[in-house]
């Protein structure tokens, strides 16, 4: 079950199947073992997170997917002869597009990260720099906090990232815009003379996801936007292309999509665009 999964995965799936451990413990007083687990016990879970825990669909389908991956590693050591998942139905429901940032949104919080990158500070343009790298690429946090100095090439009319392990080990080069160009050179500048290979540093070492983390929640209160995270900044950019006139294909590959499916959910609506639709009955005539 370890390969090709994140630690981030593979501590969900741990926590899904210790949580459906639980419940079949609680319902059918006697331990979880893959040989005991029956549609029944499927079923009967299914509908346990549903009207009892009343949890959204994606969370259930979720556990779901968590528990068929494992009876699928099950059966592969022939500890159970059939998967009691099989005959049991995801959830249906209707995807929106992940939130995603609106171009005024997007420039306030790039004009907060300015205020700080002015005063000439090595974290001001790094941060700086790490705001419009994760607005015009896309990136994971996971994979902007693995850059070399090696991976970024820069020139004065181009440069590129190379991510090297993203998403499931997958190697891809990602193209600079002229911002995101004019923000690293702005870190590159002051970046202190470090032995470290890492592209990021932190006042002791490399820099973390958290910190990362931080860093754009930090800018996003100042712009106005609460709870902003490195990932919707990912949906954001995907949105941005997209609205821009980009081809699926190319988004897809850009952002380290291996199935096309991934990212045409950005071609749907999102929970804000459904909001601006009904609002607009306000104002109607």
């Amino acid at each position: 079950m370890r390969q090709g999964r994140s630690t981030h995965t593979l501590a969900a799936y741990q926590s899904d199947l210790a949580h459906f451990a639980s419940w079949f413990l609680v319902s059918n007083g006697e331990e979880f073992a893959a040989g005991r687990a029956t549609p029944t016990d499927i079923r009967g879970y299914k509908s346990h997170l549903q009207a009892v825990k009343k949890l959204a669909p994606a969370t259930v389908n979720r556990r779901l997917a968590a528990l068929k991956t494992f009876f699928k590693w099950a059966i592969g050591r022939q500890l159970v002869a059939t998967d009691p998942t099989a005959a049991v139905e995801p959830v249906p429901r209707t995807r929106l597009a992940p939130k995603a940032l609106s171009r005024q949104e997007l420039n306030r919080l790039t004009r907060a990260a300015e205020q700080d990158a002015l005063t000439g500070t090595t974290e001001g343009r790094r941060n700086l720099a790490i705001v419009q790298i994760l607005r015009y690429t896309g990136i994971r946090v996971g994979e902007i906090t693995a850059l070399a100095i090696e991976d970024l090439t820069l020139s004065e009319r181009a440069g590129q990232l190379t991510i090297r392990a993203g998403k499931g080990g997958k190697f891809r080069e990602v193209p600079l815009n002229a911002e995101a160009r004019r923000a690293l050179r702005g870190y590159l500048a002051v970046r202190p003379t470090s032995e470290a290979p890492l592209l990021f540093l932190g006042q002791r070492g490399a820099l973390t996801a958290s910190a990362v983390r931080k860093i754009v929640e930090k800018y996003g209160r100042r712009a106005g936007i609460e709870g902003l995270t490195p990932h919707v900044l990912r949906h954001s950019c995907a949105r941005a292309l997209l609205d821009a006139g980009v081809d699926l294909v190319s988004v897809a590959a850009l952002l380290g999509h291996e199935n096309l499916k991934t990212t045409a959910i950005y071609t749907k609506p999102s929970a804000q665009d459904l909001e601006r639709a009904v609002s607009r009955l306000e104002t109607a005539p």
